[in-house]
């Protein structure tokens, strides 16, 4: 059985929520615990002026010292340490051993952290739900108390999925749709699905990339863009413009097959 890795915290209302935060601070640490791979745990805020997070659990000069480094703190099994958006990008490789405590982001910023290899744990701590609830939703994140949460379901069609296992397996998956012909391709599976589908929506084409074909959030969302300029009405430079039908219909005619071979 997999151990879940993505978790996050409800609040009872948006803004601070000293219990909620709390919660998930404790929780960190007993994740620190269980797992012996953990090495630290990372106190992840958009910038430097917003320790206002952390100021209710830490004294100031602690907070002060884990900009610099590694903190142990009472009671605490592991060191803490403050890192900001601009810091943790440039010290992100490494092996897997950081518990991430995730102040206040978004669903793009949660994005990034899901692609560094430093990072074993994220902890979602929203600061508005609202927000934060797209990435929930999208690795069907565990709260941290257990209470089962409301997630939908990925909302792509069955022919949809096999569109997007067959792009998965032609492009090269280090470069995401970088490369010239990777880029057309996608743009042309992106054409086809948009014109034959009766809806496509761009957060359920990137989580079904990230979460179930394993592409890096980076990668995926370039696809997803393509989807939201279609939705948008607008257009893109590159895939094919004719022959749609016949993309679909061997899509179509894969997910048959599938199900006669069953």
């Amino acid at each position: 059985m997999d151990i879940p890795t993505k978790y996050y915290v409800e609040l009872e209302h948006d803004g601070f929520d000293k219990e909620a935060y709390e919660n998930a601070i404790v929780f960190a640490a007993k994740l620190a615990l269980q797992d012996k791979g953990v090495k630290r745990v990372v106190c992840y805020i958009p910038t430097k002026r917003n320790t206002g997070f952390l100021q209710p659990f830490f004294i100031e000069r602690a907070i002060n010292r884990m900009f610099a480094t590694n903190v142990n703190v009472d009671g605490y099994p592991v060191p803490l340490k403050i890192e900001t958006k601009l810091t943790y990008a440039r010290n992100s490789n490494g092996a897997p051993q950081d518990v991430v405590l995730a102040f206040g982001m978004d669903l793009d910023h949660l994005a990034v952290l899901d692609d560094y290899n430093c990072v074993r744990y994220i902890i979602a701590i929203p600061w508005v739900m609202e927000l934060t609830m797209p990435w929930v939703v999208r690795w069907n994140a565990v709260e941290i108390t257990g209470k089962q949460a409301d997630v939908p379901t990925s909302g792509l069609s069955e022919v949809a999925k096999v569109a997007l296992q067959e792009l998965t397996g032609l492009i090269n998956m280090s470069t995401g749709i970088s490369h010239p012909s990777d880029n057309d391709r996608a743009k042309t599976y992106v054409r086809a699905l948009h014109k034959y589908e009766a809806s496509l929506n761009e957060d359920n084409v990137v989580s079904y990339l990230v979460t179930e074909l394993h592409w890096t959030s980076a990668n995926a969302k370039e696809v997803g863009l393509l989807v939201k300029k279609l939705n948008e009405k607008k257009r893109f430079q590159g895939g094919e413009k004719t022959g749609l039908r016949t993309h679909y219909k061997r899509w179509q005619e894969k997910l048959k097959d599938r199900g006669n071979s069953k």
